[in-house]
Protein backbone atom coordinates (compact mmCIF):
# COMPACT_ATOMS: atom_id res chain seq x y z
CA UNK A 1 0.00 0.00 0.00
CA UNK A 2 1.16 3.63 -0.59
CA UNK A 3 0.44 6.95 0.67
CA UNK A 4 -2.44 9.15 -1.09
CA UNK A 5 -1.34 12.40 -2.55
CA UNK A 6 -3.70 14.12 -0.04
CA UNK A 7 -1.70 12.26 2.41
CA UNK A 8 1.14 13.18 1.58
CA UNK A 9 0.22 16.47 1.15
CA UNK A 10 -0.90 16.66 4.26
CA UNK A 11 2.42 15.40 5.99
CA UNK A 12 4.06 18.09 3.82
CA UNK A 13 2.25 20.67 5.02
CA UNK A 14 2.41 19.64 9.33
CA UNK A 15 6.11 19.47 8.64
CA UNK A 16 6.85 22.40 6.67
CA UNK A 17 9.66 22.85 3.87
CA UNK A 18 12.79 24.20 5.05
CA UNK A 19 15.36 24.39 2.82
CA UNK A 20 17.82 25.28 5.14
CA UNK A 21 18.93 23.04 7.97
CA UNK A 22 17.99 24.00 11.79
CA UNK A 23 17.59 22.07 15.11
CA UNK A 24 14.03 21.04 15.70
CA UNK A 25 12.36 21.77 19.25
CA UNK A 26 14.74 18.69 20.72
CA UNK A 27 17.47 19.92 19.44
CA UNK A 28 17.51 17.40 15.94
CA UNK A 29 19.58 18.49 13.19
CA UNK A 30 17.05 18.90 10.52
CA UNK A 31 16.31 19.80 6.80
CA UNK A 32 13.61 19.90 4.00
CA UNK A 33 10.04 18.12 5.44
CA UNK A 34 11.75 17.32 8.65
CA UNK A 35 14.29 14.93 6.93
CA UNK A 36 16.94 14.02 9.45
CA UNK A 37 20.08 11.69 9.22
CA UNK A 38 18.35 9.22 11.31
CA UNK A 39 16.05 8.34 8.24
CA UNK A 40 17.69 5.30 6.19
CA UNK A 41 16.36 6.61 2.83
CA UNK A 42 17.70 10.79 3.45
CA UNK A 43 20.86 9.58 5.02
CA UNK A 44 21.99 7.51 1.82
CA UNK A 45 20.62 10.31 -0.64
CA UNK A 46 22.42 12.80 0.94
CA UNK A 47 25.58 10.91 1.49
CA UNK A 48 25.41 10.05 -2.20
CA UNK A 49 25.33 13.75 -2.80
CA UNK A 50 27.39 15.20 -0.64
CA UNK A 51 29.95 12.41 0.74
CA UNK A 52 29.43 13.44 4.16
CA UNK A 53 26.53 14.10 7.21
CA UNK A 54 24.20 16.59 7.50
CA UNK A 55 25.54 20.16 8.88
CA UNK A 56 23.98 23.23 9.92
CA UNK A 57 23.60 25.49 6.85
CA UNK A 58 23.08 23.10 4.44
CA UNK A 59 20.51 23.73 1.44
CA UNK A 60 18.16 21.48 -0.38
CA UNK A 61 15.90 22.06 -2.96
CA UNK A 62 11.84 21.90 -2.43
CA UNK A 63 12.20 19.48 -5.84
CA UNK A 64 14.46 17.34 -4.29
CA UNK A 65 12.99 16.63 -0.82
CA UNK A 66 9.07 16.20 -3.10
CA UNK A 67 10.91 12.96 -3.97
CA UNK A 68 12.49 12.18 -1.00
CA UNK A 69 9.20 12.65 1.42
CA UNK A 70 7.47 10.17 -0.92
CA UNK A 71 10.39 7.43 -0.78
CA UNK A 72 10.74 7.68 2.33
CA UNK A 73 6.99 7.67 3.80
CA UNK A 74 6.48 4.56 0.99
CA UNK A 75 9.78 2.82 2.39
CA UNK A 76 10.29 3.58 6.14
CA UNK A 77 7.04 4.41 7.40
CA UNK A 78 4.44 3.09 5.12
CA UNK A 79 5.87 -0.63 5.36
CA UNK A 80 5.63 -0.41 9.24
CA UNK A 81 2.09 0.56 9.21
CA UNK A 82 1.50 -2.37 7.26
CA UNK A 83 3.41 -4.74 9.40
CA UNK A 84 2.05 -3.79 12.40
CA UNK A 85 -1.06 -2.66 11.52
CA UNK A 86 -2.60 -5.03 8.73
CA UNK A 87 -4.33 -3.84 5.79
CA UNK A 88 -6.49 -0.14 6.47
CA UNK A 89 -8.70 1.76 4.38
CA UNK A 90 -6.75 4.50 2.85
CA UNK A 91 -7.70 7.15 5.00
CA UNK A 92 -6.59 5.41 8.05
CA UNK A 93 -3.53 4.23 6.53
CA UNK A 94 -2.36 7.75 5.67
CA UNK A 95 -3.42 9.06 9.02
CA UNK A 96 -0.97 6.24 10.91
CA UNK A 97 1.74 7.40 8.33
CA UNK A 98 1.80 10.94 9.36
CA UNK A 99 1.58 9.54 12.95
CA UNK A 100 4.68 7.52 12.43
CA UNK A 101 6.34 9.65 10.34
CA UNK A 102 6.23 12.68 13.32
CA UNK A 103 6.41 10.02 16.22
CA UNK A 104 8.49 7.49 14.54
CA UNK A 105 7.44 4.08 14.05
CA UNK A 106 7.75 2.68 17.40
CA UNK A 107 4.50 4.83 17.97
CA UNK A 108 2.64 1.97 16.07
CA UNK A 109 2.93 -0.35 19.11
CA UNK A 110 1.04 2.04 21.37
CA UNK A 111 -2.76 2.26 22.68
CA UNK A 112 -3.73 4.34 20.12
CA UNK A 113 -2.78 1.83 17.69
CA UNK A 114 -3.18 -0.75 19.62
CA UNK A 115 -6.99 0.28 19.45
CA UNK A 116 -6.80 1.28 15.65
CA UNK A 117 -5.88 -2.97 15.08
CA UNK A 118 -8.31 -4.08 17.26
CA UNK A 119 -10.99 -2.60 15.00
CA UNK A 120 -12.12 0.54 17.32
CA UNK A 121 -11.09 4.24 15.17
CA UNK A 122 -13.35 5.87 17.75
CA UNK A 123 -11.16 5.32 20.50
CA UNK A 124 -7.72 5.14 18.39
CA UNK A 125 -8.93 8.66 16.97
CA UNK A 126 -9.96 10.04 20.94
CA UNK A 127 -6.66 8.50 22.14
CA UNK A 128 -4.41 10.36 19.57
CA UNK A 129 -6.65 13.40 19.84
CA UNK A 130 -5.36 13.67 23.53
CA UNK A 131 -2.00 12.52 24.08
CA UNK A 132 1.71 12.26 21.67
CA UNK A 133 2.12 16.08 21.64
CA UNK A 134 4.55 17.09 24.24
CA UNK A 135 8.55 17.74 23.27
CA UNK A 136 10.74 18.20 26.75
CA UNK A 137 7.78 18.01 28.95
CA UNK A 138 5.96 21.17 27.00
CA UNK A 139 3.22 20.96 25.13
CA UNK A 140 3.23 22.34 21.69
CA UNK A 141 0.74 23.87 20.13
CA UNK A 142 1.92 22.84 16.16
CA UNK A 143 1.62 18.81 17.88
CA UNK A 144 -1.88 19.68 19.52
CA UNK A 145 -3.04 20.91 16.44
CA UNK A 146 -1.26 17.92 14.03
CA UNK A 147 -2.42 14.95 16.78
CA UNK A 148 -6.29 16.76 16.22
CA UNK A 149 -6.13 16.69 12.75
CA UNK A 150 -4.93 13.13 13.00
CA UNK A 151 -7.49 12.08 14.93
CA UNK A 152 -10.32 13.58 12.73
CA UNK A 153 -8.78 12.09 9.47
CA UNK A 154 -8.80 8.66 10.81
CA UNK A 155 -11.56 8.44 11.62
CA UNK A 156 -13.78 10.58 9.10
CA UNK A 157 -11.75 10.35 6.37
CA UNK A 158 -11.72 14.09 6.05
CA UNK A 159 -8.33 15.90 4.91
CA UNK A 160 -8.17 19.38 6.89
CA UNK A 161 -6.94 21.75 4.43
CA UNK A 162 -8.72 20.37 1.76
CA UNK A 163 -12.35 21.05 2.84
CA UNK A 164 -14.20 23.31 0.26
CA UNK A 165 -14.82 26.59 1.08
CA UNK A 166 -11.42 27.00 2.67
CA UNK A 167 -10.66 29.95 0.17
CA UNK A 168 -10.18 32.42 3.33
CA UNK A 169 -7.64 30.61 4.96
CA UNK A 170 -5.55 30.45 2.01
CA UNK A 171 -5.99 34.37 1.10
CA UNK A 172 -5.18 34.92 5.16
CA UNK A 173 -1.76 32.76 4.95
CA UNK A 174 -0.95 34.29 1.65
CA UNK A 175 -1.22 37.63 3.65
CA UNK A 176 0.63 36.32 6.49
CA UNK A 177 3.31 35.31 4.26
CA UNK A 178 4.02 38.52 2.41
CA UNK A 179 4.12 40.13 6.03
CA UNK A 180 6.99 37.88 6.84
CA UNK A 181 8.63 38.33 3.66
CA UNK A 182 8.47 42.32 4.31
CA UNK A 183 10.38 41.59 7.44
CA UNK A 184 13.21 39.31 5.32
CA UNK A 185 11.92 36.09 5.97
CA UNK A 186 12.32 34.73 2.34
CA UNK A 187 11.03 30.85 3.03
CA UNK A 188 8.72 29.39 0.56
CA UNK A 189 5.48 28.48 2.83
CA UNK A 190 4.07 30.38 5.49
CA UNK A 191 5.37 27.53 7.83
CA UNK A 192 8.77 27.51 7.40
CA UNK A 193 9.31 31.45 6.98
CA UNK A 194 7.31 31.06 10.50
CA UNK A 195 9.51 28.82 12.79
CA UNK A 196 12.47 31.06 11.04
CA UNK A 197 10.74 34.33 12.43
CA UNK A 198 10.19 32.44 15.82
CA UNK A 199 13.73 31.18 16.18
CA UNK A 200 14.44 35.15 16.00
CA UNK A 201 12.32 36.42 18.10
CA UNK A 202 12.21 34.24 21.64
CA UNK A 203 10.54 33.53 23.56
CA UNK A 204 8.11 32.69 21.07
CA UNK A 205 7.73 28.93 20.75
CA UNK A 206 8.95 27.02 17.45
CA UNK A 207 6.15 25.19 16.54
CA UNK A 208 5.25 26.79 12.75
CA UNK A 209 2.20 28.45 13.72
CA UNK A 210 1.54 31.78 12.78
CA UNK A 211 -0.68 32.20 15.48
CA UNK A 212 -1.66 35.33 18.21
CA UNK A 213 1.63 35.96 19.71
CA UNK A 214 4.01 35.40 16.13
CA UNK A 215 1.12 37.40 14.49
CA UNK A 216 1.76 40.42 17.00
CA UNK A 217 5.46 40.34 17.20
CA UNK A 218 5.20 40.21 13.24
CA UNK A 219 3.02 43.31 13.17
CA UNK A 220 5.25 45.42 15.79
CA UNK A 221 8.39 44.34 14.05
CA UNK A 222 6.32 45.83 10.61
CA UNK A 223 4.88 49.12 12.50
CA UNK A 224 8.96 49.82 14.12
CA UNK A 225 10.42 49.16 10.31
CA UNK A 226 7.88 51.40 8.86
CA UNK A 227 8.51 54.31 11.58
CA UNK A 228 12.35 53.66 10.81
CA UNK A 229 11.71 54.56 7.39
CA UNK A 230 9.80 57.36 7.96
CA UNK A 231 12.20 59.01 9.99
CA UNK A 232 15.16 58.12 7.88
CA UNK A 233 13.53 59.10 5.07
CA UNK A 234 11.67 62.48 6.19
CA UNK A 235 14.00 64.65 5.51
CA UNK A 236 13.25 63.85 1.98
CA UNK A 237 9.93 66.01 1.85
CA UNK A 238 12.05 69.12 2.67
CA UNK A 239 14.04 68.93 -0.62
CA UNK A 240 11.40 70.67 -2.51
CA UNK A 241 12.33 73.81 -0.21
CA UNK A 242 15.78 73.52 0.35
CA UNK A 243 16.32 73.74 -3.81
CA UNK A 244 13.92 76.55 -3.62
CA UNK A 245 15.80 78.16 -0.25
CA UNK A 246 19.35 77.67 -2.21
CA UNK A 247 18.14 78.98 -5.84
CA UNK A 248 17.32 82.38 -4.25
CA UNK A 249 20.23 82.71 -2.05
CA UNK A 250 22.25 84.68 -4.29
CA UNK A 251 19.46 86.51 -5.13
CA UNK A 252 18.48 87.88 -1.55
CA UNK A 253 22.32 88.14 -0.79
CA UNK A 254 22.21 90.83 -3.86
CA UNK A 255 19.10 92.52 -2.81
CA UNK A 256 20.43 92.57 1.18
CA UNK A 257 23.77 94.33 0.28
CA UNK A 258 21.90 96.95 -2.30
CA UNK A 259 19.76 97.67 0.73
CA UNK A 260 22.19 98.38 3.18
CA UNK A 261 24.10 100.45 1.11
CA UNK A 262 21.16 102.61 0.45
CA UNK A 263 20.38 102.66 4.26
CA UNK A 264 23.54 103.97 5.09
CA UNK A 265 23.41 106.36 2.08
CA UNK A 266 20.44 107.58 3.63
CA UNK A 267 21.68 108.19 7.33
CA UNK A 268 24.29 110.04 6.18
Amino acid sequence: MKISDKGLAFIAGHEGFVSTAYRDPVGVLTIGYGFTMRSQVFSAWWRTRHGRSLRMGDAISRADAEVILKRLVDEEYGAAVTARLGSLPQHQYDAACSVAYNLGPRALTWRWARALKAGDPGRAAAILRDNYNTARGRKLPGLVRRRREEAQLLLTGIFPGFERGNERGAETAGNDLRMLRTLGYAQDDLEAATRAFQRTNPPLAVDGLFGPKTRKAAERQLRAASESRKRETGWLDLLPVLTVVLALAPAVTRFAKTAWRRLRGFLR
